[in-house]
């Protein structure tokens, strides 16, 4: 990590919203410097981005957003029992396509209708 990627954030308050144009400024670079950061920011993590039709705005998560994410994760985790009648559909299904499925020529060991 560059000198210039752990600077813009010392500089936000967590929590607040900023487009990339205030970031810039904020650390003296240009615009598309601070797109680049601030994308592989997003990607880490540690930004979040809000999209206002075609603006972007971007802020530092906080505690707060962290704790909700991970409770919000561990409630809508699929289940970790047992899948009550999911054996017994597969299996009906299975017999009923064997059940509908034609004879097969030849013999199991491929020789065909050799004798």
């Amino acid at each position: 990590m560059t000198k210039s990627e752990k600077r813009p954030w010392n500089a936000c308050v967590p929590g607040t919203l900023y487009t990339s144009v205030q970031i810039a400024r904020l650390i003296g670079i240009g615009p598309p410097e601070a797109q680049r950061i601030l994308s592989a920011c997003v990607a880490k993590g540690t930004v979040k981005e809000s999209r206002d039709g075609r603006l972007a705005a971007y802020r530092l998560r906080t505690e707060e957003d962290i704790r909700r994410e991970r409770e919000w994760a561990v409630q809508n985790t699929l289940p970790k029992g047992v899948l009550q009648g999911y054996d017994a559909a597969m299996r009906r299904f299975r017999d009923t396509c064997m059940a509908t499925r034609g004879p097969l020529s030849g013999s199991a060991n491929g020789n065909g209708d050799r004798q």
